[in-house]
């Protein structure tokens, strides 16, 4: 991915846009790639209508659409539509003698010891899990043929008019090797209900294990008829806007997909809204030379964790939706959590304060919005302590009211026996201890020291916390994008086509051969090219990388190592196999030198060689009617001392250079703390950089 001062290339590129739209807020960040001027506007969202919010954040940016060129949508439509369990119903079809496996699911539990733990439940009930004679041995050949008339009975009660969205998922077993049997599922299901929206497995993730293609089905058909009147609905607001460019969708993998594209693989789509902050996070990254770093985005529902290692985030080849329901499509890598500005502080019935997993999101929101919320949320605790500005939130497009914030702390402080302040400052350090252990997941428990990376604070509220969760982790440096609170949408708009292309295979590296695995290689790396160009908005050149699974004979888990391009002969295929030696010694401390090693997939993915945007600096923006906020000093509390009077600046008027917390840094869409023991650092781009002074503090391990 590359990037400079000026437009790719000396064509009319027009205006590029990226929207994010989150639970809470939807985020717009453009750039006219000819003059370098940007655009930003933060709305909040509609649960109920997510459309409208789009077309309000095109209308407040205030930019020509006539001049729009390209647009990225990152939605977390999907993901919520699974959290929530408000997707379609789902026909799952399998080979007779498995329907039961959805719900069978895996030997291994959550909790060893936890008598009470249940298996989460599936996105298809098990009277909609219908098994049908068919069968496809392990080679591909059919050995009973579909017949198309026993599939039109399974579908034959479903009805999308009268029971609302519907899909079917299919899942024959062996359908990777040949999927003759899943295409006629389909053709006979299409003969009978055109409506319906049918997933096949071998299209979705055409891999082996049963249990795991399945559900990535399933998810898939889920997930249509809401993707599909999503599109459909964003097609419309851009019409309405005056918007006549195509649009795309931010992949879970951290690529874009033409819109009518995407729609048809939602699995895909999973992560949407989540990839995007990994993106924008990556390249501030690398804007400050921090190769690794960790992304905290924290926005008004979740936050959300990615490692950044070498400039680029982790990727993963699943994501688990929950314990047990893992969907094989590729995905960046990270890890969610209920910590958001939004989330509510509760007493449990031992009489403990807890914050989250339950968000107050954009309506009602937090008690402070004054629009019909009670409940005490990690806003109201800021605004108690002090942190935001009741007078300048959004850019004072939305006022806060710190008399209803008030009145919601002291009903949690009444069964505390605790006044609001300390209601307050408890909900902050719960919140920010819930962050800090989502990194901790991510790092010590994968055996990395947090310590050597840097926080990319992210989100409209990461900024405020993203110092404290470093104290509380040992992390010295905290770097803040010039628009925090919109680097989601600036992943979209940074992010390239990407396509993943995976195919199970079965291999020995002691029977196989590099001209074998040239030829397998050859033959789908033609189809991942022809799904890239088919997506790339403006013929970009085209990245391949290759990656074989592979474990040792026997073993049930396998690990990815890295296969040159070109033709592979004998010494590159013994190079691979010694790669994976080293791997399997790096993760388990052993190796088997003797045992033959199983190569079970090969995935191809295809990127564009690098988008060139204008460099995004605070001097080169226009944000709609927001104004600018005066410079003051108010009383901040910070627990290491109560109250204390604190500078108050507005970001524009900060400029380059170094200052001392404590301190308060506002602009339109997040509000940063730099805490006493803080320095702040500036560069003329707007990208801000603390560094914790650890001459004034004690070392992590004393810290804790």
């Amino acid at each position: 991915m590359a990037w400079g001062a000026g437009a790719s290339d000396d064509r009319h590129m027009g205006i590029r846009v990226g929207i994010d739209t989150g639970g809470t807020f939807t985020d717009l960040i453009a750039v006219d790639s000819d003059t370098g001027e940007w655009y930003l506007a933060k709305v909040p969202s509609n649960p109920r209508e997510p459309v409208a919010a789009i077309a309000a954040a095109v209308e407040q940016a205030q930019f020509d659409p006539a001049n729009v060129e390209f647009i990225v949508v990152g939605t977390t439509i999907g993901i919520n539509a699974v959290l929530t369990r408000t997707g379609a119903r789902v026909r799952f079809l399998t080979t007779e003698g498995f329907a039961d496996i959805p719900h069978i699911q895996r030997i291994n539990r959550k909790n060893h010891y936890d008598y009470r733990w249940r298996k989460p439940q599936p996105l298809a009930a098990r009277q909609d899990c219908m098994g049908l004679r068919e069968r496809v041995d392990e080679e591909g050949a059919v050995v009973v043929a579909l017949d198309p008339a026993e599939v039109q009975d399974a579908v034959a009660d479903l009805d999308a008019d009268a029971d609302g969205p519907a899909a079917v998922a299919v899942c024959f077993l062996f359908s990777y090797a040949n999927p003759a049997n899943e295409r006629a599922a389909r053709d006979a299901i299409e003969s009978v209900a055109p409506e319906l929206a049918v997933s096949l497995s071998h299209e979705v993730a055409p891999i082996w294990r049963e249990y795991e293609r399945g559900l990535a089905a399933m998810l898939d058909a889920y997930l249509k008829p809401a993707l599909d009147g999503y599109v459909a609905g964003v097609s419309e607001a851009f019409a309405s806007q005056g918007v006549e460019a195509r649009w795309s969708l931010l992949k879970s993998n951290g690529g874009h997909a033409v819109a009518d594209e995407a729609s048809d693989r939602p699995a895909h789509v999973l992560l949407s809204g989540i990839a995007g902050g990994a993106i924008g996070g990556a390249y501030f990254a690398r804007r400050r030379d921090a190769e690794r770093a960790i992304v905290v985005d924290m926005g008004g529902t979740s936050c959300d964790v990615c490692l950044i290692v070498d400039g680029e985030p982790l990727y993963s080849s699943e994501f688990e939706i929950e314990f047990g329901l893992p969907v094989s499509v590729p995905t960046v890598n990270t890890k969610t959590i209920g910590a958001g500005g939004g989330s509510i502080g509760w007493v449990d019935p031992g009489g403990f304060l807890q914050v989250g997993p339950q968000s107050a999101g954009a309506d009602p929101g937090p008690a402070c919005y004054d629009n019909g919320g009670s409940e005490a949320t990690v806003t109201d605790a800021d605004l108690a302590l002090g942190r935001l500005d009741p007078d300048f939130f959004l850019g004072g497009k939305l006022e806060l009211n710190p008399r209803s914030s008030g009145a919601a702390l002291r009903r949690i402080g009444d069964r505390l026996g605790l006044d609001e302040v300390d209601v307050a400052s408890s909900m902050v350090r719960i919140a920010n201890e819930n962050m800090a252990n989502a990194i901790r997941i991510v790092t010590v428990e994968q055996g990395i020291d947090p310590r050597n990376f840097a926080i990319v604070a992210m989100g409209g509220a990461g900024p405020t916390h993203a110092a404290e969760i470093a104290d509380a982790i040992g992390i010295e440096r905290v770097i803040v994008p010039p628009n925090p609170g919109l680097s989601s949408a600036f992943g979209a708009l940074a992010a390239d086509v990407r396509v993943d292309e995976v195919r199970s295979v079965s291999l020995k590296s002691t029977t196989t051969t590099g001209a074998e695995l040239t030829a397998l290689f050859a033959d789908f790396e033609q189809v991942a090219l022809g799904n890239f160009e088919a997506q790339s908005p403006g013929g970009e050149r085209a990245q391949i990388q290759r990656t074989i699974s592979m474990r040792y004979e026997g073993q049930n888990y396998e690990q990815e190592v890295t296969a040159p391009e070109g033709e592979l002969g004998e010494p590159e295929l013994a190079a691979i196999v010694e790669r994976y030696h080293d791997l399997h010694d790096e993760f388990y401390g052993y190796r088997f030198e003797g045992v033959p090693i199983e190569m079970v997939r090969l995935a191809v993915t295809v990127t564009g060689a690098g988008t060139t945007l204008p460099e995004p600096r605070l001097d080169a923006q226009r944000v709609g009617d927001a104004v600018v906020a005066d410079d003051r000093v108010v009383d901040v509390h910070f627990d290491d001392g109560g109250f204390q009077p604190t500078p108050i600046v507005d970001r524009r008027r900060l400029g380059a250079g170094a200052r001392e917390g404590p301190m308060i840094v506002q602009s339109m869409d997040t509000t940063l703390v730099v805490p006493p023991g803080w320095r702040l650092e500036s560069d003329a781009a707007g990208v801000i950089e603390l560094i914790r002074d650890t001459g004034e503090r004690p070392a992590p391990n004393d810290a804790r």
